[in-house]
């Protein structure tokens, strides 16, 4: 069992759902992305995710985006990146992390020297947010080598729900998948929609054996409370994140994430 699938197990057999947020690589700059992780990890994210910045993270936010870019501007040497996560596992031996990156960064570092160092950094799995059918090539190649590596994709489900795409990677998935959620006809997400327990629902039906993870709009904890309603296992918080790293108060930041996480907990 991956140091993920443990942690998550942990966490939901005491009642509680999983708390998942990314760390923006490099922003504000290389040097604060340890700190960051930690107040991350003691403030109370259950798994976190390295996120890499790309030129082009054309499925995020605008405020993430802008951090991707800002971060590549003031650092463009990946090998720095990978320099500082190396440290972080140093300086946590025995947390779950994994990794998101887009496939031009992929591409950029190499294919095989990021499986060989992800696999040396005891990453437990890779999200990549690309659709495969635009990057069929990096597919074929990286499946391979991180099934060699003993390293799991990680796959996200991005809105609309495509059914036969689940349909085609629900007996892939390990540990747990991510779950774009529901948004109105503009867009938004004002609030968890109710439509995400019927996609939820719809997935526990079949043969999926994993944790769901809803993302996209949680961004407060009466979100992560309408996304337990909802039926997902946890969620994964991005841009609120940003907002608070890029405003510097780590104190604020420290506060919101125990907020958030106290949202997951069970009624007393």
């Amino acid at each position: 069992m991956k140091k993920i699938e443990k942690r998550m197990q942990e966490v939901l057999n005491r009642g509680e759902k999983v708390l998942v947020s990314g760390v923006p690589i490099g922003y504000p700059d290389v040097d604060t992305t340890r700190r960051v992780v930690e107040i991350y990890i003691k403030s109370g994210i259950d798994v976190v995710e390295f996120s890499m910045p790309s030129p082009n993270p054309y499925i995020d936010t605008k405020i993430i985006a802008d951090s991707n870019i800002k971060a590549l501007n003031s650092e463009p040497n990946l090998d720095k990146y990978f320099d500082v996560l190396f440290k972080v596992r140093e300086g946590f031996p025995d947390e779950p992390f994994y990794m998101m990156a887009y496939a031009d960064i992929i591409c950029k570092y190499g294919v095989e020297r990021f499986v060989e160092s992800i696999h040396k950094m005891g990453i437990d799995s890779v999200e990549l947010p690309d659709k495969e059918e635009t990057v069929p090539e990096l597919v074929s190649q990286l499946d391979p080598l991180l099934e060699k590596a003993g390293i799991y994709r990680t796959y996200i489900l991005q809105h609309p729900f495509n059914e036969e795409y689940f349909n085609s990677i629900r007996n892939k998935v390990h540990g747990f998948l991510l779950l774009q959620s529901f948004s109105d006809p503009l867009g938004k997400r004002d609030k968890v929609a109710p439509e995400n327990k019927y996609i939820i629902n719809k997935m526990r039906r079949t043969d999926l054996n994993a944790v769901i993870i809803l993302g996209y709009g949680i961004n407060n904890p009466v979100r992560v409370k309408e996304a337990v309603a909802v039926g997902a296992d946890g969620v994964i918080v991005g841009t609120a994140m940003i907002e608070r790293i890029t405003d510097g108060d780590f104190n604020a930041l420290s506060k919101f994430i125990r907020e958030m996480k106290e949202a997951t907990l069970p009624l007393k």
